[in-house]
């Protein structure tokens, strides 16, 4: 009897067991040869679904898909494969035996998100407690079947022979390196992340009758550069003297690019062209060492719109850029133990997702860290899609403070381990050399020489501070604004919070003759940049005034005569500086900071932290009255800001007493009696971790083609294709709600699901032209008239 894994639903052609694993084994190779993992990558594709060679799953295969009759009965197929290289060869040599749990941790976890090696109640370990299962069902059989194919056994044996190599040189390297026992962690999480996306994708193929494609990157680059050069050599022709500066910080990048791979700073002021500064070294570099992709880390979905644009604009390979927003599917319980076919609604959620498989990608810090940290198979899959390449974190300082530890071992690893390049982007560089553990910053890591005197030749604003110890109301700030359009055509207003944005919208929308926007993370992307659209095409023609929260400060191409920044972080009034004058249109723009009545910080601690540390100890010095922005004062202000945010944000998680890196750096696991000799705690660490304080469930919303993809997605279509093209699309038409948000709109009726719970649909009536999502209900139907 042929055993089968896998029957496609639309034609019931077959793949048998074996060619599955030989063609997970080969793919889930390619992943890993880049990191010199090749060998635990395909032992881990070989034998992770080594389970199902049982007459028992063929029968409940053909049950599933052919008379559409899934059993109850949960049939573990992950375990098999890992308890046979425990039963085989473990105990015998102590580097083999590393192998063999990073290997069998892989293949155990593959339908469950890593477990653990070491268990923080004491109790035994989930590795040690399945490898060791002796009444494992259909086992006896599962083996037989495995060692009855001529060649599998030697091939086992072989690959295992090639892992222990691999480890070796892997221990050697990570020798020298502070924090040995992180780069173990990761190394095991990315050879689970190698097996994962070759597993679903060689099931995706099967399924859609496809074959598994290689993105020609090497092309890419190069057609892209020749492109970038060509505008290059137009720009240069530029006398003016800031585009003069930018041309000096883009030539800098040029020249750095033949340096060896490292982790560097391009320390740019606000306007000084970091995007087009970072695309010519990430090219230039990716191009001289063979990388695979170039990809932009950055805080805000607005940027990432903005600047994916802008790099298919320059290299004119628009298809070669992807944007990942959000995750559209919310699967938090999609993927604990259940196989494919447990519905076909599971199975569709499985295969259809993203696995970063561009030349050029552009994401968010939430979903960087993710794919390192969150828990579950489906972010996972993106971890080894980040070896191998140029990364560019653009606005380096937005990283969480809680997460700072984290960020660093996944930054540290993907280059010391993964062979990736890294560029922090901002204009505001955090100290991360000084942070535990510090970033292993290259020699002469900083790109951009004489920091001072290029921040004084990019000085293109007067800051005003009226911050004094009452807040001022939104009344007064209306009023304030008013005045200043007597002397000025356009105002940019950024507030801390959407409540005091919505607010003060309100009490400036009645104006005549001026044109007031709105700008919230409560508008979709597509919402939210045809709203810039307008007003950038407003500006000089007519007097605006934009009320947006921090999502428009960094990195966001616009420039208004005078900005209005409620009291923050100078790193954000900086940020916010970059939005004044960037054009220098006239000599001198002007910025005002301001302390805001209407915002409540308290569940805001580092934007309430920044506030206090700027006006303790900037604006209150004396030394830093001219002088607000420039290196010294921002150097000053990150000392300070670190010092009390060590001291009053608590960096180990609600209900967890130790900061997750210590579920890393070994320092917890030692502590507790283990029968393996990797320490691992991934489990615990990927249940207790958050990117964000407030964890969020993305909503697609009926604004523009939203209401056409809701309604595609409600016809449930069995199209696989269509499926992955409708969830890209979502992504611009999709918000992010907390979880009180999304509570209160289910209780009005508000929301929707579809596909088992996994993707969330909002009501129109819940979708209003000027704000976004309304929590009451009753949105304006009618289309914003200007």
């Amino acid at each position: 009897m042929l055993l089968l894994a896998h029957i496609r639903e639309s034609d019931h052609a077959e793949q048998s067991v074996q060619h599955h694993l030989e063609e997970v084994a080969a793919l889930a190779r390619r992943y890993g040869e880049t990191i010199n993992a090749g060998a635990h990558a395909e032992l881990a594709g070989f034998l992770h679904d080594m389970g199902k060679l049982t007459v028992h799953f063929t029968h409940y295969l053909k049950n599933a898909v052919l008379e559409n009759n899934v059993a109850k009965e949960k049939m573990d197929h992950s375990t098999a494969g890992a308890k046979y290289l425990y039963d085989s060869y473990y105990g015998q040599e102590p580097v083999q035996d590393m192998v063999i749990e990073t290997v069998g941790m892989a293949i155990l976890s593959h339908h469950s998100g890593l477990q653990n090696f070491v268990q923080p109640d004491l109790k035994p370990s989930d590795f040690v407690r399945r490898v060791t299962n002796g009444e494992l069902p259909h086992y006896d059989e599962v083996v037989q079947h495995f060692e009855s194919v001529d060649g599998n056994q030697t091939k086992v044996e072989r690959l295992l022979n090639e892992a222990v190599q691999e480890f070796r040189s892997f221990l050697e390297k990570i020798s020298r390196l502070d924090y040995p026992k992180v780069y173990l962690n990761l190394f095991q999480k990315l050879v689970f992340s190698c097996l994962i996306d070759a597993d679903r994708t060689n099931t995706r193929c099967f399924e859609e009758g496809e074959t598994v494609t290689e993105n020609d990157s090497e092309r890419v680059f190069k057609e892209g550069y020749r492109h970038l050069m060509g505008k290059v050599g137009a720009w240069q022709q530029d006398t003016r003297k800031l585009n003069q500066l930018r041309n000096l910080m883009s030539d800098n990048c040029d020249k750095v690019a033949t340096d060896p791979s490292g982790i560097y700073t391009l320390t740019i002021p606000t306007g000084g062209g970091k995007t087009f500064a970072s695309l010519r070294y990430a090219l230039k570099h990716a191009l001289e060492n063979g990388m695979k992709r170039i990809i932009y880390v950055v805080p805000y979905t607005t940027i990432l719109e903005q600047n994916a644009q802008a790099v298919r604009s320059i290299i004119q390979q628009p298809e070669a850029v992807l944007e990942h927003h959000a995750n559209v599917i919310d699967d938090a319980q999609q993927d604990e133990g259940q196989d494919f076919y447990d519905s076909a609604e599971h199975k569709k959620m499985q295969l259809g997702r993203d696995n970063w498989d561009y030349p050029i990608i552009f994401t968010t810090m939430v979903q960087f860290l993710d794919a390192f940290y969150q828990k579950g198979t489906r972010k996972s899959r993106r971890m080894h899609r980040l070896t191998n390449s140029v990364i560019v974190f653009d606005e380096v300082q937005s990283v969480p403070f809680q997460h700072y530890a984290l960020f660093n071992a996944a930054v540290n690893f993907l280059h010391s381990i993964g062979g990736s390049s890294i560029i922090l982007c901002t204009a505001t560089q955090p100290a991360v050399d000084r942070m535990t553990p510090p970033l292993n910053l290259a020699e002469n890591a900083e790109i951009v020489p004489n920091l001072a005197d290029v921040a004084d030749a990019f000085k293109r604003v007067s800051v005003h501070s009226h911050v004094g110890p009452e807040g001022w109301p939104a009344e007064r700030i209306s009023e304030f604004a008013q005045g200043l359009l007597l002397n000025t055509n356009s105002i940019l207003i950024i507030l801390n919070t959407k409540t005091a944005v919505r607010k003060l919208y309100q009490l400036l929308s009645g104006q005549e003759a001026v044109r007031v926007i709105h700008l919230s993370t409560s508008m979709c992307p597509a919402h939210r940049k045809e709203r810039l659209d307008q007003v950038k095409s407003s500006l000089g023609k007519e007097k605006v005034i934009c009320v947006s929260t921090q999502l428009i400060e960094a990195g966001v191409d616009i420039s208004f005569e005078t900005v209005i920044r409620s009291l923050a972080g100078l790193d954000s009034i900086a940020q916010a500086a970059g939005r004044c004058n960037r054009n220098q249109e006239r000599e001198v723009g002007d910025v005002h900071v301001i302390r805001a009545a209407d915002e409540n910080l308290s569940k805001l601690p580092e934007i309430r932290i920044g506030a206090e540390v700027t006006a303790d100890y900037i604006l209150a010095d004396s030394k830093f009255k001219d002088h607000l922005l420039s290196p010294m004062a921002l150097k000053t202000y990150f000392s300070y800001f670190q010092s009390q945010a060590k001291r009053e944000i608590k960096v180990a998680p609600k209900g967890f007493d130790y900061p997750l890196f210590s579920l890393l750096d070994g320092s917890l696991a030692e502590r507790q009696s283990r029968k393996t000799k990797s320490m691992g705690m991934y489990k615990t660490l990927e249940n207790h971790f958050e990117a964000i304080d407030s964890p969020t469930t993305a909503v697609i919303v009926p604004y523009g083609e939203g209401e056409e993809i809701i309604a595609r997605l409600n016809e449930n279509t069995g199209d696989f294709s269509e499926f992955n093209r409708l969830l890209k699309s979502a992504q611009q038409y999709s918000v992010n709600l907390y979880q009180h948000e999304l509570q209160a709109l289910s209780s009005t009726g508000m929301i929707h699901p579809l596909f088992e719970a996994a993707i969330f649909c909002l009501n129109k009536q819940a979708y209003d032209p000027d704000y976004g999502v309304t929590l009451d209900g009753q949105a304006e139907q009618a289309p914003y008239q200007y």
